[in-house]
């Protein structure tokens, strides 16, 4: 049976685990961490994905990653074939080291991102170390987080700007909700009503937030967007045509389209844009993705144009032009 394809698009938020095969250590010594995170900065700088935790224990890697390019399939295989070479010429033996192909979960803005930071922050915490020693511990982004060490490496802006203004009081919180418990007041879970739904079975954008409303101007400018999107191609999400199954496919990739729109030129995580269009993050990250792959054909206009001209607004000029903007 085939294996199903990892899910990409340009943007995606992943937790990446990996684990040594046979229960086998996949470092040995200090040596063999200091190594890896070379390995992890150099296919950073050629691959631009950024990193946001991580931490290196005996027999498991964890990281946090963001793929702007859609390449964590590449990121993962060369940093597996690079470290499996250097450890089995090291070690002098041969064969695979990892157990399997990776596991990858997408992650969401922003409470999923704080969870699982925290998550992959924790994983240490069950050696013998005393609680000083967990948060200097150097194989783990932790310490970084708390300011305890410098690094090119990861970028801990996205998860402490939730805890607050100073940096200095970030760091004071995250602490406190890695080794304690709880989220920040910030966090957008509590704050989401999804109950008003418009007649495709969509959520419609003023819906999300409830009573609470949006955060800020840029998720007030970013649902303004989607609702402009969302009217724009609702002629044809509403349509009924004789020629049933022509039609059903032809909604499909008006929503695909849609999702692709909103994601590239609003600020909403994957899981709002779900919201919006009455489907799970995994499907709306499918979607993107059959999108991405439509926009490097040339057949493209000829296929989608007629998606475009029929009722697009202004999003009908260049679509191609969406796909280098970031979200």
């Amino acid at each position: 049976m085939a294996r199903p394809l990892r899910v990409q698009f340009e943007g995606a938020v992943y937790h990446l685990t990996v684990h040594a095969v046979n229960h086998q250590p996949l470092f040995r010594d200090s040596r063999d961490k200091k190594h890896f995170l070379e390995l992890l900065a150099r296919y950073r700088s050629q691959h631009g994905f950024k990193l946001y935790a991580f931490v290196l224990i005996s027999r498991q890697v964890d990281l946090l990653v963001e793929t702007p390019r859609g390449n964590v399939s590449k990121v993962m295989q060369c940093l597996g074939t690079s470290y499996t070479s250097y450890f089995n010429r090291r070690y002098k033996r041969r064969g695979t080291l990892f157990d399997g192909r990776y596991r990858s979960r997408i992650v969401e803005w922003e409470d999923t991102l704080l969870e699982i930071s925290r998550t992959i922050h924790r994983n240490h915490f069950r050696s013998a170390l005393s609680k000083r020693d967990k948060r200097s511990f150097p194989w783990s982004s932790y310490r970084i987080y708390l300011g305890k060490a410098e690094s090119q490496l990861v970028d801990t802006k996205p998860v402490l700007d939730s805890f607050g203004q100073s940096r200095k009081g970030q760091r004071k919180k995250y602490q406190k909700f890695v080794e304690d418990g709880g989220l920040p007041a910030r966090s957008l879970a509590g704050d989401l009503s999804f109950q008003k739904r418009s007649d495709s079975g969509a959520a419609t954008a003023d819906s999300l937030y409830g009573a609470a409303g949006p955060r800020n101007r840029q998720d007030e400018a970013s649902l303004r967007k989607a609702e402009e999107i969302l009217r724009d191609v609702s002629l044809s999400l509403n349509a009924n045509n004789a020629e049933a199954l022509k039609e059903r496919r032809r909604k499909a990739l008006v929503r695909h389209v849609a999702m692709y729109l909103i994601r590239r030129q609003t600020s909403l995580p994957l899981r709002l844009i779900g919201k919006l269009l009455g489907v799970k993050a995994p499907a709306v990250a499918l979607a993107i993705g059959k999108v991405e792959r439509l926009l490097k054909e040339e057949a493209f206009y000829s296929r989608v144009r007629n998606l475009f001209e029929g009722g697009f607004g202004d999003t009908k000029a260049n679509p191609t032009q969406s796909s280098s903007a970031e979200s």
